[in-house]
């Protein structure tokens, strides 16, 4: 199942936790009227907040990424089903956090996420635009080196909360739309990085959009009693974060979580968290050539999954009869369904460094050499000598009634011998027992190849499936 992730990222104490509360109510809300076919209804008088952790005052209350514990199944417009995750951050520029730490959350919320929601607060400062440099960059590179998956990151969106100047730009979507277009236009005498972010941004993102939100009043923000009563809320913040988040949230705007291209499922996002946190695992930030060359391993490595699995399914069709192939044909076979895995490989669109795709590229031809020798080993199983041979040879072919005929007259003789000795009964006794063990070694010899075949293809999935 493919995964929209939701994240909301910013600086410390500024109500994240919070805002994401709402976003949990309406996604559980939605689901249960999905399920049950009934009339959406949330954000009553009679709801009460509840899920992500959030306090007031002045310490940090979320440290690190969290997510939701569990994926929020709801059906897109599309009837395709989506496993909503939303996923919290750690507040940048808090007292106990270094610039890099700050940075290397951002930016892991931001390539991981589906939709980045940046939450400031009264306006968008310079320092907030500052965090997208790096984005930038990145986006730079990977317009240049990957166009054909488009914008290199999908959806950002400015929440801007306790705005203070509705009578310039209202509340909600339409004001935030005029505000943005200000904060983003270039003008002369700006810095040249200011200026390169405001050119770019627009290329980085598929989709940026804002939100300016009015205070949600002060018995929510000065009393620490507050425990997530909706009532509690002033009335015309409640009515303009009910809009902001249908507008970012109901079906039909949801969008799945897409890397090089490709939508993105759960079992997926795994590979894709580890391959991200490897990549910020060091003393300083990462150059933006190194989160490209993430990104192409990560698409090496599925292209890898798919040529071995094409070369394993042409051996598989070419080796499959019972009988021995012969060495220089069974390599002539592995060369044909080589060429076509690596011919696989190489349509993998050419993104990242050289040396990243070289190794992946080595990887893949070890792999397959392995399985080759697997294949000899599969061969060599099926040599079969002395008579069991001819018990092939009879059972494989038109000659199996004149094999089992020869067999039935041998023990026919048996039984005349047996009963001119004396032994009646067990000379009748000797033709069906004679006959049952004939077939018996027919059925074990000309169905061995098949099942080791089988047992040996099984073992091959499994691994398969855990390296992958």
């Amino acid at each position: 199942m493919v995964v929209v992730i939701i994240s909301v990222a910013g600086a410390f104490r500024k109500g994240k936790s919070f805002l994401l509360n709402f976003f949990l109510e309406y996604l559980y809300a939605l689901q249960r009227a999905q399920q049950q076919e009934a009339p959406l209804e949330w954000l009553g008088d009679d709801c009460q907040l509840h899920g992500f952790h959030w306090r007031a005052g002045t310490k940090r209350d979320t440290a690190g990424i969290w997510m939701w514990g569990e994926p929020i199944m709801i059906e897109g417009g599309t009837g395709e089903n989506y496993a909503v995750v939303l996923m919290d951050t750690q507040g940048t520029f808090d007292n106990a956090s270094t610039y890099l730490q700050c940075t290397t959350i951002f930016a892991l919320s931001t390539i991981v996420s589906s939709v980045q929601i940046y939450n400031v607060v009264d306006n968008i400062q310079e320092d907030a635009l500052q965090h997208l440099s790096l984005f930038v960059e990145y986006g730079r590179l990977a317009l240049r080196d990957a166009q054909q998956f488009g914008s290199p990151f999908q959806s950002l969106v400015f929440c801007v909360r306790d705005f203070k100047a509705p009578e310039d730009f209202p509340y909600g979507k339409e004001g935030g739309v005029q505000f943005l277009e200000q904060v983003l236009k270039v003008e002369e005498g700006q810095a040249e990085e200011l200026r390169t972010v405001r050119e770019q941004l627009d290329s980085c993102f598929e989709k940026i959009q804002c939100f300016l939100l009015p205070h949600p009043g002060y018995r929510v923000a000065e009393r620490g009693s507050f425990r997530g009563h909706v009532k509690d809320l002033r009335p015309i913040f409640r009515e303009e974060i009910r809009k902001m988040v249908v507008a970012l949230l109901e079906p039909h705007v949801l969008k799945p979580k897409v890397i090089n291209g490709k939508p993105v499922t759960c079992r997926k996002m795994m590979q894709f968290f580890k391959a991200y946190a490897a990549t910020f695992d060091g003393g300083t930030l990462p150059e933006p050539r190194s989160i490209l060359d993430a990104n192409a391993r990560l698409l090496l490595m599925d292209a890898c999954h798919e040529a071995k699995l094409q070369y394993s399914r042409g051996m598989d069709r070419s080796t499959c009869g019972p009988r021995m192939m012969p060495e220089k044909r069974l390599l002539e076979q592995h060369i044909k369904h080589g060429i076509t895995a690596l011919n696989i490989f190489d349509k993998c669109p050419k993104i990242g460094s050289s040396e990243v795709r070289s190794a992946m590229q080595c990887r893949l031809q070890e792999d397959i050499n392995a399985e080759l020798e697997r294949y000899k080993r599969l061969n060599e199983a099926k040599r079969v000598t002395g008579c069991v041979s001819a018990m092939t040879a009879c059972g494989d072919s038109p000659l199996l009634g004149v094999g089992l005929g020869g067999a039935a007259s041998g023990a026919v003789a048996a039984t005349v011998m047996t009963m001119q000795a004396g032994l009646v009964s067990a000379g009748i006794v000797a033709i069906p027992v004679a006959l049952a063990t004939l077939f018996v070694i027919w059925v074990y010899v000309y169905t061995k190849p098949y099942v080791e075949q089988c047992f040996s293809k099984q073992e091959k999935d499994e691994l398969e499936m855990k390296e992958f």
